[in-house]
Order: C-alpha cells, then structure tokens, then sequence
C-alpha cells in the first residue's frame, strides 16, 4: 500500500455514513502488524487525524460504504494510537474476519479476549452496550462470547492449540452452557478426531435438544465415518428442528443432497441442491454442491456456471474451509473448477489428474473431459 496517497484516499473518501452490523460476531489482528498503514500526509497538503476517534470514525464510514480494506487500515491506524481500546479491537477483529485473514483474526481476537478477561474479572455482572448492534449484555457473557468466536477463528487459521484452549476454558467456565462442548465439537470434526467431536455433540444437545449446529455437525461427524445412514438423520433432525433458520435449513439440505449424490440417486440431489439454494441464495455450499452433480451428469458448462455462483458467494473461502469429504476427491474436483473458473490452468490440470487417477468412478469422465479441454489450450 503506497503510504501518503493510501491514507490520503482513506481520509478524503471516507464520505458521511456511519457503520452499521458487521458479518461475524467478532474479530481479529493484533495492533500493528503488516495492514498498519504508516502515513506521512504533510507533503501532499493533507492532515493526517491525530487522535484514534477520528480514525475510528474513518473506518466506519468506509465500512459502511463497502470499502472493508479501507476501514481495516483506519482502524489500524486508530489502534495505533489507542492499542487497548476494546471497541477497536472489535472492529479490527470483524473486520479481519470479513476479509477473510484468519491469522490476523485470531492475534486480533485474543488480544480483545485478554482485554474483556480482565474487565470482567473486575465487575462481572456489569451490563455493556455493544455500540455497533446495541446489543446489551454482562461483561462476563461479553468474554465468553468473543473467547468462543476465538476458538472457531483459531479453528479455520489451522490453530487447534488456541482453538482447544478456548474451548476448554469455555467449558471450564460454564459446564451446563452449550458454547464450550459446541466449540469443543467443531475444533475435533476440523483436526479429523471424529469420535471426541461426536461425543462434544452429543454433549451439547443432551443441554440443548434443537441445537442445529449441533445436529448438522453431528451429521457431518457421521458422513466422515462413512456412517451416510447416521449422517442424514442428524441432517434430518435440522429439517424437523422448531429453530431451523434458512441458514440452518440450507445447509442440512446441501448436506442430504450430497448423501443422495454420493449413491448416484442424482434427480434427488439435484432437487435438494435447488432447494438448498432457494432456502438461502447467498449461500456458497449449495451451489458448489450442485456444481459437484452437474459435472458427474455430464453438463459441465452448467456446472462451471454453478461453481461461478458458488465462488462469488466465498470469498473468504469461508465455505470451502468447512467442506469435508471422506473421499477427497470430491474436494480436489470442486477446486479443479474453482481452479479453471480463476484461470489457472496448470494447477486445475494437476488437479484433474488427481481425480482421474483417484478411487470414485462417477468421476473419471468428468475428469477426462475436463483434461482434454484443458491440455488443448495448452498444446
């Protein structure tokens, strides 16, 4: 980032709205770092803020404008000048989590945590006001809430040691609430230790029933022991909850729309896919799934247009990260597409390779077909 127009554009384009909700709960990046940028504005005629209000108020607007770049560096700039500040530590770890920085995300997120440990500690029962949703509660629930978020984020950063602690702490703190044993259920289904997830899961709906994340990734927790049977009643039991969300309903048809592709009952999973799609349009997984059938039933320019949809959708990979298959190469053909939809042609060939060569037949024609289109622009 070119230092005095980078921070000059940051001022001048800041224009007059205010923030509004952030993606995630929480956030993450530690003060400093290599987004900080570092300005020098006296030469180009521009004042540079001086006190980290001013830069807050900055980053806010550019957020609201859409610009997350541009309010990740001013929010830096006002950490710079206020490192303790746990209204901008929060900002700065939404924001790192909506650009999809994980690493930043958890230095930024266990940086807050210390910061809330330590208030409540003091006064525990005292009652914050989130100035972002105007969301109200104690400053202990507070802590508990973002050292969950820093277990999940630890989780999709490949830091399972942080993301253990966090939950054990969690769980620690408040055996009988469900946050700990569902954080605790989601760092063993990512480290591939199926029956300790299992047994998180199991945990958590013993305290709560109708937990749709419990119940879906119980499900996947299954699917990856190849227990499809299992799987698609924890899927099921997502449909039948009385807090199902489209969110929440999305996802569980994708899943059970995976189950039907996997046994070549492709009209099912196609319709369930679809149905997953118009549950939740946003959503990235429906279409990468439906992406997966349209390539094995041999409509490949449909399926790359799916995959466009999915890949537009997942540009924190967000999506991708939470993907598991006990067979991998359904993964390695989703990113063949993705692979060939960003135009990189050697790695979507090595990948293509990989797939023909690998043990799922439904899948050698697709990638026989995909190879010989690709290895034409080549030659």
């Amino acid at each position: 980032m070119r230092r005095s127009k980078a921070a000059r554009r940051l001022i001048e384009g800041a224009g007059a709205l205010l923030a509004g909700g952030l993606l995630i709960g929480s956030a993450w990046a530690a003060p400093g770092g290599g987004v900080t940028a570092k300005v020098e504005l006296g030469a180009a005629g521009v004042e540079a803020p001086r006190d980290a209000a001013q830069w807050r108020l900055i980053g806010d607007r550019h957020l609201s404008a859409g610009a997350a770049l541009d309010a990740r560096s001013a929010w830096h700039e006002a950490l710079a000048l206020a490192p303790d500040d746990v209204e901008l530590l929060d900002r700065v770890a939404r924001v790192e989590a909506q650009v999809g920085d994980w690493q930043q995300a958890v230095d930024a997120q266990r940086a807050l945590v210390e910061a809330l440990s330590a208030r409540a500690a003091e006064t525990p029962a005292a009652v914050r006001v989130d100035l972002m949703s105007g969301a109200r509660e104690t400053l202990a629930h507070n802590h508990r809430r973002h050292l969950a978020v820093l277990s999940s984020v630890a989780v999709l950063a490949g830091d399972f040691t942080t993301a253990e602690e966090a939950a054990h702490a969690l769980v620690k703190d408040v055996p009988d609430d469900v946050t700990g044993h569902l954080a605790l259920g989601y760092l063993h289904l990512h480290a591939r230790e199926l029956d300790a997830s299992i047994d998180a899961y199991e945990t958590a709906l013993a305290l709560d029933p109708d937990n749709t994340v419990a119940l879906n990734n119980l499900g996947a927790a299954r699917y990856m022991q190849q227990d499809l049977d299992g799987a698609a009643a924890g899927y099921e039991a997502v449909l039948d909850s009385p807090r199902r969300t489209p969110y929440s309903e999305s996802v569980a048809l994708a899943n059970l729309g995976e189950l039907h592709q996997l046994e070549a009952r492709y009209d099912a999973a196609e319709y369930l896919y679809r149905e997953a799609v118009e549950a939740l349009p946003g959503g990235a997984w429906s279409y990468m799934g439906l992406a997966a059938l349209l390539d094995v039933t041999g409509r490949y320019d449909e399926a790359v247009d799916a995959m466009i949809d999915g890949w537009e959708r997942d540009g924190r990979h967000l999506t991708r990260l939470n993907m598991h298959y006990f067979e991998p190469e359904w993964g390695w053909q989703r990113d063949a597409l993705i692979a060939e939809i960003e135009g990189d042609v050697d790695g979507a060939v090595e990948l293509w390779r990989k797939v023909a060569r690998g043990d799922v037949p439904a899948l050698r024609r697709p990638a026989k077909h995909h190879l010989a289109s690709l290895e034409a622009l080549i030659d």
